[in-house]
């Protein structure tokens, strides 16, 4: 039977249960925890750096890498970065421009100076979901141009969008004062005024009527609208306002 045991030259046996450290490969070649170049210790090195002005690569405040400690191979490779990322920081930022300009346009009408409808049932809710914040009532009230369809068979669509941009014109003055005014699309406009209740809305309603129907066109044709008042309501949709105030449309 062949023995089990094993002779070792020297006097020391191996235990197996005992690790033998792993010495560090480096450009060093040196012994001991932590070896760097020249074979000295880590901390030795980083002393050696900071005394010769080369620190470790570190992230600063700014959370870009700093460029002193590196070689001049990472050196030229980060500046080709960031050579590459200027232009798409560029093509980033015409993009938002765009963005921005296209999300204004959403809510603008085509053929006028104005919100689109849209727009300005968006403004509409907000507005009344301020309702709560003051004591007046505001008045919805939507504009018809009444002739507007004889104007387009007439004389044509330009003459029509002409049209349509004198009657913007008019109730967008200053001294109608609107809160907010848009286009419903087709020859239909609604505007938001603070008047004294009902009847102040009424009367501003005949007052507008009656600055359309001043307007002359070069074509000798002169604006003809109809309205229709509502008042605004806390817990009243933008829908409901408009569908009140067209109900009253005369």
């Amino acid at each position: 039977m062949i023995a089990e045991t094993a002779t070792w030259k020297g006097d020391t046996a191996m235990d197996v249960n005992h690790a033998t450290p792993v010495q560090p490969v480096g450009p060093g070649g040196g012994h001991g925890g932590g070896a760097g170049p020249g074979g000295k210790k880590k901390e030795e090195h980083h002393e050696e750096q900071a005394k010769n002005g080369h620190p470790d690569p570190a992230i600063n405040v700014s959370g870009l890498l700093s460029m002193e400690g590196l070689s001049p191979e990472a050196q030229h490779a980060i500046e080709r970065m960031a050579a590459e990322i200027e232009p798409l920081r560029r093509q980033l930022a015409h993009a938002q421009e765009e963005l921005k300009e296209a999300l204004a346009n959403e809510f603008r009408d085509a053929v006028v100076p104005a919100l689109n409808r849209r727009g300005f049932m968006v403004e509409l809710e907000k507005l009344i979901h301020r309702l709560g914040h003051i004591e007046a009532r505001p008045a919805l009230i939507l504009v018809h141009l009444a002739n507007g369809d004889v104007i387009r068979r007439t004389h044509g669509l330009a003459v029509l969008d002409q049209a349509l941009r004198l009657t913007c014109d008019m109730l967008g003055a200053d001294r109608h004062q609107a809160m907010v005014m848009g286009s419903l699309g087709g020859n239909d406009f609604a505007l938001v005024v603070l008047e004294d209740g009902m009847d102040g809305a009424r009367r501003k309603a005949a007052e507008l009527e009656s600055a359309l129907g001043a307007i002359h066109m070069p074509v000798g044709v002169s604006l003809e609208a109809r309205t229709g008042v509502a008042l605004l309501e806390p817990g009243m949709t933008a829908e409901a306002a408009v569908s009140a105030a067209d109900r009253n449309l005369r």
